[in-house]
């Protein structure tokens, strides 16, 4: 009966693990795509300011690139 018991608390304790793991990986992932979302609208934003375009558009077009970039290289580590 204990043995049962001990099987269930490594099972507890692994699931834990695994969870904690991969809520660990959202968190960096999101926050790094976060931080490359705007990185890239700050350089857009500039970019259609300085070559005298939409900024509002360039703004946005940075952003998405920004963030799909870092979430793209965040992923591969």
């Amino acid at each position: 009966m204990t043995e049962s018991k001990d099987k269930t608390n490594y099972l507890q304790e692994v699931k834990d693990i695994v969870s904690k793991d991969k809520r660990d990986v959202l968190l960096l992932t999101t926050k790094a795509s976060v931080n490359g979302a705007v990185t890239g609208l700050v350089l857009g934003l500039m970019v259609g300011y300085y070559k005298s375009k939409n900024i509002y558009v360039s703004g946005l077009i940075g952003a998405v690139i920004g963030g799909v970039a870092t979430a793209m290289i965040v992923n591969k580590k």
